[in-house]
């Protein structure tokens, strides 16, 4: 992670001291696209799943967890992989949110 951070303040110096460069914008505009995609597939992904849940427990997935978290409901291996899935989720959300709102 350091090595990153090393090279993204290597850009900031370069674009602080020449100004913007369009090539610069344009790769980091593609790679923030690329990675918001990627996202989405594994949300899209994690969603099927949940599905799977949601319909057998005749329940959203958010009202699962509350109840999951405040121990309403059991810890069954189905409810811990459930759990499991919607925390990747919910996880992959707020990646995407930050990374959105850098574009």
């Amino acid at each position: 992670m350091q090595a990153t951070i090393a090279k993204i303040k290597t850009l900031e110096n370069f674009l602080n001291k020449h100004g913007d460069d369009t090539y610069i914008a344009n790769t980091l505009a593609k790679m923030l696209d690329y990675k918001i995609q990627q996202y989405d597939k594994d949300v899209a992904a994690l969603q099927d799943d949940l599905r799977v849940f949601e319909k057998k427990h005749a329940m959203t997935s958010a009202e699962f967890f509350s109840k999951f978290q405040k121990g309403g409901i059991g810890d069954e291996m189905d409810f811990i992989e459930w759990a499991a899935l919607y925390r990747m989720r919910q996880n992959l959300l707020e990646k995407k949110e930050v990374l959105a709102g850098a574009k």
